[in-house]
């Protein structure tokens, strides 16, 4: 029981000593995690859109390009672009003209770990660093 009493009183003396510290940076750290989350939900959700779109063609197949950094899915009908989500100002065949096509995803496609993996560290690649003119 004095280890239990002795690991309170610890964690109360830390707590009081770095609480305010953790307070602050919690508060600086809050905007940017929002628009983290919400840039994920958001490309998530054109991808969801963008295979229902695919489903509903002959032949239909999905594609994830960049523009800046900015994902989009652009939607193909065969080997012709016909559609893009979230919209885009740019036409599809704009989007993907330096893209490589072999990397479609079909609505039937099991997408594995290892592919979500590669994904992410192409998409942390392209990030900026801090204090860098993307």
């Amino acid at each position: 029981m004095a280890g239990k009493a002795r690991i309170v009183t610890q964690g109360v003396k830390l707590g009081i000593k770095y609480g305010p510290q953790i307070w602050v940076a919690t508060q600086a750290l809050r905007e940017p995690a929002k628009e983290a989350a919400n840039k994920a939900i958001s490309s998530e959700r054109a991808r969801r859109q963008a295979m229902a779109h695919a489903t509903s063609l002959a032949d239909g197949s999905i594609l994830k390009v960049y523009r800046g950094d900015q994902s989009h899915w652009v939607v193909f009908s065969g080997d012709e672009p016909v559609g893009v989500h979230p919209q885009a100002d740019l036409p599809a065949a704009a989007l993907v003209e330096r893209a490589d096509l072999t990397k479609r995803i079909r609505p039937g496609d099991k997408v594995r770990a290892t592919d979500r993996a590669k994904d992410a560290a192409t998409a942390a690649l392209r990030r900026g660093k801090p204090n860098q003119i993307n």
